[in-house]
């Protein structure tokens, strides 16, 4: 029964976008959602919110009742982990814990299926798709998160190869953890000769700075697929020309896996039938090209439930009443700008985003063409403070530009951006903790008004 239904999804699920018009699209996700709910309401997370906000499955028909629906918050699921976040009709052995990456210091698990793990291939396949790329033929590299109990351990690692070992069916797909040395991928990358690379912001980065210094001479792939944080313009110019490869952004997160992609036209399409997003502002939704925050409701799943989630904590600018020219049906994001609970915070209310502070640090990357930065701390003491604690590769330290002129970009960057009454401390530190969270503030975000992005 479940090869059955996993062959049924790979010959149907996968075109779905492009089959269905917009009406057939919204009907889908009406009956999708109906089901969701009923399933989430035997979880005793989703009984209690539930039943506290005077709501029963019967009363959800469709999208247009899901305001009914309360919030779910990070606090509630890491309250009721881990027997209050299943049903009690599931077996929990035959699930697979999954856990965020715990960028802002604090993970949250929970759980999915082997069938979650399926479908999760399945829809980087229809990615995939898009750009002419045979998940069967073409030899693709995927550099993943494979730190223990992150999507890619449990649904890779555990799910996928743990149970199909003796298949064949993944001979032409090389894994890599970007947790390793850069020059270890590269190394490993190079042998295998890939004509696609899938891989975190960060790595790819990297892995193009050594390319440019004569590492990897046989890495040529036509396309190269980003995750994890948001790409920025001079960095996507830099992978572009340094592989000679067509670049696009994939967007995702643990608790829901693959939310939207870029196409060949440049949009990003939200992957509308496994997913339904809400863009608020003070609990409002906003308009088109207006920066939101995401409340996410995953469309399908048997693990834990993700309905009217708000612990992504992504700002994303919608694109309402967008056509694309691919063919694809569903929802378009205007831009991605990163993770609200990522950004600093200033006088007049003023919020320095994700991908501004990206855009700083790229500088160095980009630029100055250097990874002579291991590992970056920032701490925000207060509204007028910001120190940014810099480990140099030692190895690196008398190569290229100097550690003065790396802080020096960096400081101005900074100043650039917020304006000369903030103090900007860039140090250089022995080492910095794998385990805390990249930006650590001191500020009380939750008095903080938010009135402009920067």
């Amino acid at each position: 029964m479940f090869i059955s239904k996993a062959l049924k999804s790979y010959l149907f699920d996968i075109g779905r976008l492009k089959r269905l018009n917009g009406e057939e699209l919204r009907k889908y996700q009406d009956k999708n959602l109906k089901k969701m709910v009923e399933y989430a309401y035997t979880v005793p997370l989703y009984h209690d919110k539930y039943k506290k906000a005077g709501v029963r499955p019967e009363d959800i028909t469709g999208i247009q009742d899901i305001k009914k629906l309360p919030i779910i918050s990070k606090e509630d699921i890491k309250n009721y982990y881990p027997d209050g976040i299943i049903s009690p009709k599931i077996r929990k052995e035959k699930l697979i814990e999954i856990s965020t990456s715990g960028t802002t210091g604090k993970s949250l698990s929970l759980y999915g299926d082997m069938y979650d793990a399926i479908l999760w291939l399945f829809w980087y396949i229809r990615i995939l798709r898009e750009y002419g790329i045979n998940w069967r033929k073409n030899r693709m590299t995927i550099i993943g998160d494979f730190a223990p109990h992150t999507i890619g351990t449990g649904y890779i690692k555990k799910g996928l190869l743990s149970n199909l070992k003796n298949n064949f069916l993944f001979n032409n797909i090389q894994w890599l953890n970007t947790n390793d040395e850069p020059k270890t991928i590269i190394k490993e990358v190079n042998r295998f000769k890939p004509e696609f690379i899938g891989g975190y912001v960060g790595m790819l980065g990297h892995l193009a700075l050594l390319k440019e210094k004569g590492f990897g001479e046989d890495i040529n792939p036509g396309c190269i697929a980003t995750i994890g944080s948001v790409l920025t313009d001079p960095l996507r110019k830099l992978l572009e020309e340094t592989f000679d490869a067509r670049v696009f952004e994939v967007y995702g997160a643990t608790e829901s896996g693959t939310i939207a992609y870029q196409c060949k036209y440049g949009h990003y399409h939200v992957m509308s039938d496994l997913v339904y997003l809400e863009f608020l502002k003070d609990g409002k939704p906003v308009g088109s090209k207006e920066l939101g925050g995401l409340v996410l409701t995953k469309l399908y799943g048997g693990g834990t439930p993700i309905i009217r989630y708000n612990a992504v904590n992504d700002i994303i600018a919608p694109l309402y009443d967008k056509k694309c020219d691919c063919g694809v049906s569903g929802d378009i994001i205007d831009l991605i700008y990163g993770r609200d609970d990522l950004s600093l915070y200033f006088s007049g209310g003023r919020a320095l985003l994700p991908s501004s502070i990206s855009e700083i640090h790229g500088r160095i990357l980009y630029g100055l063409k250097t990874n002579k930065i291991k590992e970056t701390r920032i701490i925000q003491h207060s509204l007028t403070k910001i120190e940014i604690k810099l480990v140099i590769d030692n190895q690196l330290r008398e190569k290229g530009p100097s550690v003065e002129e790396i802080f020096s970009i960096i400081k101005n960057g900074y100043q650039e951006k917020v304006g000369s009454d903030v103090e900007i401390i860039v140090r250089e530190v022995d080492k910095v903790s794998k385990k805390g969270p990249r930006i650590i503030s001191k500020l009380d975000r939750n008095k903080f008004e938010i009135r402009q992005y920067i």
